[in-house]
């Protein structure tokens, strides 16, 4: 384990907003519609342990959400992490998914960043996680460059985009869908090596090496 992983262990829950901050996201999701990210319909429909359970986290393990929104996948992870740290752009989000977190009596650290400046020290983390996040990234070569920074040598990112259509559920309520072959380029470019695609659904799983 590296210091700055070590340095990253806490037994409290941890806040840290910008209330400040000027963040600004590329079509990101309304926060007026947060209850449509994390409802027990949902979780019905879709539970979030269907896709944790393919990303072989162990419970040493440090984890980002990054864009964990109200914290629909951040609360799972946290029950079989090491180490579980939600970040998104909005502090409205984060709060409610402090809340949520606490509620549930999971331990986790909520940032508030959209990504350019991510306040944790280099090195640190063993997966990142994005789950229809990626493609609302504005400075997708900045982030990327930011992740590969608070990496472990070895860490690893997933990106889950929706990458096949859906014509039955209504758009309004579904991320776009994207094309897997600029999902990989734009990771690709951003100094990630994917190194397999898991089907999931509509969705993709792109896992990538540091």
């Amino acid at each position: 384990m590296t210091k700055a992983k070590a340095d990253l262990r806490s037994p409290h829950q941890s806040c840290r907003f910008d209330l400040n901050g000027d963040h600004h996201a590329h079509k990101r999701f309304p926060e007026r519609l947060a209850f449509l990210l994390d409802n027990p319909i949902r979780r019905w429909l879709s539970p979030p342990e269907r896709l944790i359970s393919k990303l072989k986290i162990g419970p040493g393990d440090v984890v980002v959400d990054f864009g964990c929104g109200p914290g629909f996948y951040l609360i799972p992870l946290a029950r079989i992490a090491g180490k579980t740290i939600g970040i998104d752009a909005s502090s409205r989000m984060l709060e409610r998914a402090a809340k949520q977190a606490k509620k549930a009596m999971a331990t986790v650290e909520v940032i508030q960043s959209d990504g350019t400046d991510i306040k944790l020290p280099d090195n640190c983390v063993d997966l990142i996680l994005l789950v229809h996040v990626f493609h609302e990234v504005e400075s997708k070569a900045t982030v990327l460059k930011e992740f590969r920074r608070i990496l472990e040598s070895e860490g690893r990112l997933a990106v889950v985009e929706k990458t096949h259509r859906d014509r039955l559920s209504p758009k309004a309520f579904n991320p776009p869908t994207v094309s897997e072959k600029e999902v990989v380029r734009e990771i690709q470019e951003g100094g990630f090596r994917l190194q397999h695609v898991i089907l999931m659904g509509k969705d993709s799983i792109f896992m990538c090496a540091r």
